[in-house]
């Protein structure tokens, strides 16, 4: 007999399961590249200041992610497991999207320190139990392609919608106000659109997508779910490779206006890039959906990793070589390297989430306990240290060499540091990354085993239940 969790979802109940991070991702994509230029350029603090208050506020954050997780998945209420904790999520990043993004009279350090550190507390309550709830819908193999899939198709979506509406609330400023991206008024229509937006997507989450139930497992504790945690060969394959992503992602995200703008020069075409990023992403995301039932998850990332870091090793070759000469031909150039990385953007956030989920069938095949929230924020946790050092160490590094962001005229010193920490750093980190994902074990056969033994086990525990 096939389980509930193993069959096909709906395309409604796809659509209203993945339509959650629009919002998120209205509201995340300014988290990573605009307070940085948003706080220093256009209200004035210390570029060094933020660079230590967005890590602090990240490392914050990161104490509370086990505990999220475990609570999570130990959470029994009518309402579910999950459901619960997205509700309180959602009601604190309305808040605080709206306070950080929309902000009254002086702002000081101690403002931005608290307020990052409540949308970041908001976006676990949510991130955590959202993730391990879409990992639970189903137990097949290439279904959590699926589900994964449709969470990042829209995704990109709100990315596209984070960039377009920036621009847009600029141009319809009041005369005399910068066009920039970063501006009050492109930051405020971010803010208000999210505590907006939340509400409505949520609604639909929560009246069109089934829990499913816990499955039976004996709980264990914490020290000894993390030591049974790192006995796990695939996870430390993931664990290593999210490190290097993240690191290599926060520093590349954290200086990218800073390099689109300083070095590039392109002005409002920077915008332009980064919608075609996300653009090309929701066009390619299907595709490594069906790669990673045909060649399995791994190597998809692979395939899609090399061929994104093969185009944008060309960056400094555009940077020292074409820019010198026909400065005309820069943006066609970094377009081109733009819509190739993001036909690519996909593969690693839909396969690698799918991944995660096959690891917790592994997981709890070893551990005895069904906890996909606790494995979800294990990863969450250590994701978010890496992105807050590299946040922290990209930003002090540019004022450390004299980089001045609101300077038309920084040294050549400034200007290539700030393009090695916008290419080259990451770039050399990305390609360990990919090369090491490349080797990970949990085939499709295997998962299948996976799931036949947790099956088996499950069935010997409800057989013995009635007599306790």
């Amino acid at each position: 007999m096939v389980s509930a969790a193993r069959r096909r979802l709906g395309t409604w109940e796809l659509f209203a399961y993945g339509q959650l991070v629009v919002p998120m991702a209205v509201i995340g994509l300014p988290l990573a590249i605009y307070i940085p230029p948003f706080y220093s350029g256009t209200l004035g603090l210390n570029l060094a200041d933020i660079g230590i208050i967005l890590m602090l506020a990240r490392l914050g954050d990161v104490i509370i992610d086990p505990f999220v997780g475990r609570w999570s998945d130990r959470t029994h209420t009518r309402w579910g497991r999950r459901r619960p904790w997205v509700v309180v999520g959602s009601l604190v990043m309305m808040i605080s999207a709206v306070m950080l993004f929309v902000p009254q009279g002086g702002v000081t350090n101690l403002y931005l320190l608290f307020w990052i550190s409540a949308i970041y507390l908001g976006y676990t309550l949510i991130e955590i139990p959202y993730g391990a709830w879409g990992a639970e819908l189903s137990d097949d193999y290439h279904e959590r392609n699926r589900i994964t899939g449709s969470r990042q198709i829209f995704l990109l979506i709100g990315l596209l919608v984070a960039i377009t509406v920036p621009i847009v609330a600029s141009k319809a400023g009041d005369a005399g106000t910068s066009a920039s991206a970063a501006s009050r008024p492109a930051m405020a229509a971010l803010g208000w659109l999210t505590a907006g937006m939340l509400p409505v997507c949520l609604i639909v989450l929560l009246r069109s997508v089934r829990e499913p139930a816990a499955s039976l497992s004996t709980p264990i504790s914490f020290v000894s779910g993390m030591r049974v945690a790192m006995r796990n060969g695939p996870l430390r394959i993931v664990l290593v490779t999210v490190i290097l992503g993240s690191l290599a992602g926060s520093i590349n995200a954290g200086v990218a206006v800073l390099f689109f703008e300083h070095v590039a020069r392109l002005g409002a075409n920077s915008s332009i890039l980064i919608f075609a990023l996300f653009a090309a992403g929701v066009v390619g995301s299907p595709f490594w959906v069906n790669v990673g039932g045909r060649i399995g998850k791994h190597k998809g990332i692979g395939v899609a990793g090399f061929a994104s870091l093969f185009a944008f090793a060309f960056v400094p070759v555009i940077i020292y070589w074409v820019e010198p000469t026909h400065p005309e031909a820069v943006f066609p150039a970094l377009l081109v390297i733009t819509i190739i990385q993001g036909l690519t953007i996909g593969a690693a956030p839909i396969l690698g989430q799918s991944i995660l989920a096959d690891v917790v069938d592994l997981d709890t095949l070893k551990s005895g306990e069904q906890r996909t929230a606790f494995m979800f924020a294990f990863l969450a946790m250590v994701r978010k240290i890496f992105e807050a050092a590299g946040v922290g160490i990209a930003l002090p590094v540019l004022a450390w060499i004299g980089f001045d962001p609101q300077s038309s005229s920084n040294s050549g010193v400034a200007l290539f540091t700030l393009t090695s920490l916008y290419c080259l750093v990451p770039l050399s980190l990305w390609i360990v990354s990919t090369i090491i994902i490349w080797n990970y074990p949990i085939t499709h056969e295997r998962q299948v085993r996976l799931r036949a033994a947790l099956d088996r086990r499950t069935a010997r525990r409800a057989a013995v239940k009635p007599a306790d």
